[in-house]
């Protein structure tokens, strides 16, 4: 009798055997939900609906209008383009030459530019700016300030014999002296005087040559 007491007692105090004994109480992994979960279909993706001729025709429309816009804003404030006739700017430039100006630059010296005179565009080269005093002498000498230009144009610079300015001359605020390289062309600043800043449309900024001669 006091062995089956010591065995009860030793089986009692067996933390293995109360493990052994203990109830199961987890659950078993639902296998019919594992296999609802694998069954169920996937998410359809949303098919993206194709635009019909309309709307493509007017999505291209609207991408080329924003396109003109955008030309149009950049010809009209930002860059000038015109064609050149005549030979006044030889050799730099010549007859036929398609110029394209930028209009956000201001005048500097020795420049080509384009300018409004009387309502005709016009080009030359800026040979003065504000406050510098011309003279051209009777052998056909140009100076600047009392120098005389370094420039690349081998013309003599004589006055127009039909214009009433008088030498020294001295350029006015906001004004540039502007001649044509062929200085035989006395159509500029020796006929008409300086050139208002508000009138020069901006230094050539690409020239292209439409003629091979």
């Amino acid at each position: 009798m006091s062995a089956i007491k010591s065995q009860t007692d030793k089986a009692s105090s067996d933390p293995a055997a109360e493990e052994t004994n203990a109830p199961n109480t987890g659950t078993a992994p639902d296998a019919s939900a594992e296999s609802d979960a694998k069954k169920a279909p996937a998410p359809k993706k949303k098919k993206k609906k194709k635009k019909t001729t309309k709307q493509l025709l007017i999505g291209f429309l609207l991408k080329l209008a924003a396109v003109v816009l955008a030309v149009w804003l950049l010809f009209t404030f930002v860059l000038g383009m015109t064609i050149h006739y005549g030979n006044n700017m030889h050799p730099a430039l010549r007859d036929g030459d398609l110029i394209i100006t930028l209009r956000l630059q201001r005048p500097f010296l020795n420049a080509a530019v384009l300018y409004d005179h009387e309502g005709k565009t016009c080009l030359g080269r800026v040979v003065g700016m504000p406050g510098n005093v011309i003279d051209i002498s009777d052998e056909g000498a140009l100076t600047v300030n009392g120098v005389a230009p370094a420039e690349e144009v081998f013309y003599p610079t004589y006055r127009c014999e039909t214009s009433g300015i008088a030498y020294p001359y001295t350029v006015g605020a906001d004004q540039v002296f502007i001649l044509n390289d062929f200085r035989s062309d006395t159509n500029d600043s020796r006929a008409f005087g300086a050139v208002d800043m508000k009138n020069v449309k901006g230094p050539v900024l690409i020239l292209l040559r439409r003629r091979g001669f």
